[in-house]
């Protein structure tokens, strides 16, 4: 198939499954910014496919706008203003070892400030009991936050996940795809996937600075999930019951890696719209 045209392909496979049940009842959990700018699109495209599209929003929202699928709008303790601020915190970071502390710092206060946004859907108990009567079929999330795979667990519905990836790479790692640390560069250690020695040592060590980020960042989102569901989980677990993983990666420009078979890449998705190249003239 052309690689321009095989996301496109992938996703429309995808649709039809949706189809083949005669308009099924979707329940949408986005994360704003660029996130909801890709997620946009598949939504619109199952509301123009007979789905029943239900798009949760935070009150608090730069880009998720009323469209013509279904909207309702959730409290949220944070103001636009103080969203913004700390989405510039997080942007002005660089991505260098040297301030890999202070932007896990930033990152982490704007989770945990998306995160308190999720604990204020999930604990305003007429809005989930609501949620539950209407008897969604299936969760489609972005699993940047905990909400979706844990309202999906509460619910009793299938998750799609749709992602670019997760810090970490929980995702991977949720999903059990073998990432050995020899053959997949790491993070800001600035490795190919072809490595010597010296190389590989960065990147082992690499992993082991990545697990002690990871269970800072994501000790929040354990916590909540296994708050809310009453039970001991982690959001590992959570993640792992997904039943389909739409991935906006493309190997063309990506190290090659291992997938599960419920993993289907889609990293064309937001490039459906194609500007024609401008005429070039060979005269001199």
């Amino acid at each position: 198939l052309d690689k321009n045209k095989r996301p496109i392909k992938f996703l429309f496979c995808y649709l039809y499954i949706f189809e083949s049940v005669e308009g099924g009842k979707v329940l949408v959990m986005p994360v704003d910014g660029s996130h909801w700018l890709s997620m946009k699109i598949l939504v619109e495209e199952l509301h123009r496919k007979g789905h029943e599209v239900l798009v949760l929003v935070p009150e608090a929202s730069n880009h998720i706008r009323e469209g013509n699928y279904s909207t309702l709008i959730f409290k949220v303790p944070y103001t636009k203003a103080d969203l913004n601020s700390s989405i510039n915190k997080f942007q002005n970071g660089t991505l260098t070892l040297s301030d890999l502390l202070k932007n896990v710092n930033h990152f982490i206060n704007f989770n945990q400030m998306l995160l308190n946004g999720c604990e204020s859907l999930l604990y305003d108990k007429p809005l989930m009991k609501s949620l539950k009567e209407r008897g969604f079929d299936v969760m489609l999330t972005d699993p940047f936050l905990p909400c979706g795979p844990i309202i999906a667990d509460a619910f009793s519905i299938p998750t799609v996940n749709f992602l670019r990836g997760l810090p970490c790479e929980l995702d991977l790692a949720a999903a059990q795809c073998p990432s050995p640390p020899s053959y997949i560069p790491r993070f800001l250690t600035g490795n190919s996937d072809v490595m010597n020695f010296p190389q590989r040592v960065k990147n082992m060590l690499m992993v082991g600075v990545e697990s002690i980020i990871c269970q800072k960042i994501y000790s929040s989102f354990d916590e909540l999930s296994s708050r809310y569901l009453q039970r001991d989980t982690t959001y590992k677990e959570l993640l792992g019951h997904g039943a389909i993983w739409l991935s906006r990666s493309d190997f063309t420009f990506e190290y090659p890696r291992p997938q599960m078979p419920n993993m289907v890449t889609i990293g064309g998705i937001n490039c459906t719209k194609k500007k024609p190249l401008p005429a070039v003239s060979s005269a001199k």
